[in-house]
């Protein structure tokens, strides 16, 4: 599975079973569904993929942050140059 298919999965997954919200998701789809506008920044989708599949809504709740969160996500959006 390529870490295009692998970030179509984790966003799909975390919106309906988890806590990502929907606003979030054409972002992250737009990635997974043009991999050759990304091509050679397969890394970074890679990090963006476990910032997905780890996110957690309360990440920075208490002293020790636990997954990660909305910031950290569009983070990663923004060095791969995609926004709303």
């Amino acid at each position: 599975m390529s870490v295009f298919s692998r970030l179509a999965h984790a966003t799909r997954k975390q919106n309906q079973e988890g806590d990502l919200p929907d606003f979030i998701v054409p972002l992250l789809l737009r990635i997974a569904d043009n991999p050759q506008d990304f091509a050679g920044r397969e890394e970074l989708v890679g990090k963006l993929v476990e910032r997905v599949m780890l996110y957690e809504t309360y990440s920075e709740l208490c002293c020790e942050k636990m997954g990660y969160g909305l910031e950290d996500i569009h983070r990663t959006l923004d060095e791969l140059r995609v926004g709303y």
